[in-house]
């Protein structure tokens, strides 16, 4: 885990491990969403729809399938 400093500006900096890790680069939005207590911070896709589909399948739907029938 890595600690960053929130700037006078409301500002932070991604590492630039987790930056090249995300494909995240100068001017690329990012998606912001509160949890709870948490800021989840998502490279936003620069297709939507081919983003979907990734997350699609590295979600698994087996593994949905599975926790379904296991409640």
């Amino acid at each position: 885990m890595k600690k960053a400093k929130v700037s006078s500006k409301g500002q932070i900096v991604i590492p630039k491990y987790l930056r090249d890790a995300l494909g995240m680069s100068i001017g690329k939005n990012v998606l912001i969403i509160k949890e709870g207590e948490k800021l989840i911070l998502i490279a936003e896709p620069e297709n939507p729809i081919k983003g979907l589909e990734k997350a699609g399948e590295e979600l698994g739907l087996k593994n949905i399938r599975r926790e379904i029938k296991e409640e």
